[in-house]
Parts: structure tokens; C-alpha cells; sequence
């Protein structure tokens, strides 16, 4: 059996709509995240279980995970044997930690590991793009790459192998909290503009492109000055009940950070100190989450997307 694990993601992350995202693994251990086990089988086989499991359509064909065993079998390994594909569902639907993405990226990953098709990372990024857009509605690679190549992803169409990763401030911790409740993707699309200003246009350009210069140079601090989401913060908020309140309290608190986690409801601060975490995390305990959601102090995940041991298998 092969065992393979893909972690959540923050896509949009602040500055970079569409084309940042970070991949996270908490603190304490916990795989936030979901979790595929393939093994050979007499006819082809799907399982979904996990906490989040029942969330999801009952019907394989529905599945996106088994939609992607059904499409890796007919169009890249024709004459893979037949397989029992099990996947635990451990992120909640609609929390903007990239569920789908985890599903996708975890099935496509260990399929190529057991076929032993060894596709490449670009031809891997474009058929797990291909298949998260299923959900989204649209072709996104800001959830999809960091989940499986970890860190830091700057991402698009026109990104040379779909992928540059850059460096990160070891130091920082990320508190990801997800209050309990689902925001449909499409609708926190829906909310947004068709279009926008050339003037904002030109300032998200500008702070992009000065963002991931200065991570690049590792100017932390100055970056970090830079992260303000322009695009889609001022439309979503309202969408998320707390938000507001959270944007406001946790500064106070020695959030350096508040923004939006992906398309929400989940949001996300960065903190440079541990205190400044836990603190954090208290608050969004006693005031944001329901008894539905959860919080995670959280370190980037370097390693992204990989094999595990059938120990971690719960």
C-alpha cells in the first residue's frame, strides 16, 4: 500500500490573488490535511472516510477523488493494475484551507507513485489544476501547487513550471482558524467585480511584484509591511461573520497579520512570536469559532505533498 499525504493551503494569500499560496503544518503534529492510500486489488475500488467524509456526495462517480483514479487510469496509465483507492477526508468542505485541492493533489500524487509514471511536476500542477477547477469553476493553481510542493508558491499560467517558491521567515507562525461553517466557493467569487480600476490594477502589480522581491531578498519585515488584500478582502468580509471583530481584536494581540484565508470562511494571522500565537488562538477560540470549527498554530509545511508511514493511518 502506498499512503500519501497533502496538507492545506492558504491560496490568495493576501497580496497575491490567484497566484500566492502557502502550504501549512501545525505545531503540535496534527495532519491538517487529507490523507490517500492506494493498493492493488482485484477490480478497481473507492472508500471515502475521514471526519469530513459524510459531507461528501455517497456516490463514487460523484467523488472527485475517484473522478481522478477514473481519468489517471484512461488517459496516463492505461495498463495500471486495478487499485483500492481509500481517501480519508480530514479537511472540512468550503473552508478555504483548499479541501478540494488536498483531494486532488493527494490521489493524483500517489497514483503517479504507484503506476510509476514518474510525470513531471509541471505535467502533474496541470492535471491536478485541471481537476480542482472541477470545484472552483475555474483553472487555480494558488492551493494546488503549494499543497503539493510546499512552502511559499508563487503560481500561475505563465509561471515557468507553473511554480517558484520563495523564501520564508523560519521565525513566523500562522494561526489558521476555521470558525465552523462552510462559504461556497463560487459565491465568494460572486460577490467580486468583474472588473477593476486601472489605478488598482497598477497598485496590486506594485505590491506583488514588491512582495515577492523583497521575500526574495529576505526583507521579511518590509514585505510583511506590504501584505494588504485590495482585491478581495474589501468584498468577502462581509461574508464571514467575526471577521470584522477578528481584524480588529487580534492586532492588539500581536497579530502582525488578519487576512482571508483563500475565499474564507477560515481566516489567518502571522505572528513573530509564539506568545503572540497562543494568544491569538485564545481569542479566535472564545470568539470565532463554533463548536463545528477549529485553530491551528501553525509553521509553513516545507515538505509538501509526500509518502507517509501506514502508522500515521487513523
Amino acid at each position: 500500500m502506498i499512503s500519501v499525504y497533502a496538507p492545506a493551503s492558504i491560496g490568495n494569500f493576501c497580496v497575491g490573488f490567484d497566484s500566492l499560496g502557502v502550504a501549512l503544518a501545525p505545531i503540535d503534529g496534527t495532519l491538517l490535511g487529507d490523507v490517500v492510500h492506494v493498493e492493488a486489488a482485484d477490480k478497481d475500488q473507492f472508500l471515502c472516510t475521514g471526519q469530513y467524509a459524510d459531507k461528501l456526495p455517497s456516490a463514487a462517480e460523484e467523488n472527485l477523488a475517484y473522478q481522478c483514479l477514473v481519468h489517471f487510469r484512461e488517459h496516463v496509465a492505461l495498463d495500471m493494475p486495478p487499485v483500492s483507492l481509500v481517501l480519508e477526508k480530514r479537511l472540512p468542505i468550503g473552508s478555504g484551507l483548499g479541501s478540494s485541492a488536498c483531494s486532488v493533489v493527494a490521489t493524483f500524487a500517489a497514483l503517479d507513485k504507484f503506476a510509476n509514471t514518474a510525470l513531471s511536476q509541471e505535467a502533474l500542477i496541470e492535471l491536478m489544476a485541471d481537476f480542482e477547477g472541477k470545484v472552483s469553476g475555474a483553472r487555480h493553481y494558488d492551493n494546488i501547487t503549494p499543497c503539493y510542493l510546499g512552502g511559499l508558491q508563487l503560481t500561475a499560467e505563465l509561471t515557468p513550471n507553473k511554480a517558484i517558491s520563495l523564501p520564508v521567515d523560519e521565525a513566523w507562525y500562522y494561526v489558521a482558524a476555521y470558525p465552523g461553517f462552510a462559504l461556497n466557493t463560487a459565491k465568494a467569487r460572486a460577490v467580486m467585480p468583474d472588473t477593476i480600476s486601472s489605478h488598482a490594477s497598477v497598485e496590486f502589480a506594485q505590491r506583488l511584484s514588491s512582495y515577492c522581491l523583497l521575500m526574495q531578498s529576505e526583507r521579511f519585515d518590509e514585505a510583511l509591511t506590504l501584505m494588504q488584500d485590495t482585491i478581495a478582502e474589501p468584498y468577502r468580509r462581509s461574508l464571514i461573520a467575526g471577521y470584522s471583530d477578528a481584524k480588529t481584536a487580534l492586532p492588539k494581540l500581536g497579530a502582525d497579520l488578519v487576512s482571508i484565508s483563500g475565499a474564507g470562511p477560515t481566516l489567518f494571522t502571522i505572528c513573530k512570536t509564539l506568545k503572540a500565537a497562543e494568544q491569538c488562538q485564545t481569542w479566535l477560540r472564545q470568539h470565532y469559532i463554533n463548536e463545528h470549527g477549529f485553530s491551528h498554530i501553525c509553521k509553513l509545511d516545507n515538505l509538501g505533498t509526500r509518502v507517509i508511514s501506514m502508522g500515521d493511518k487513523e
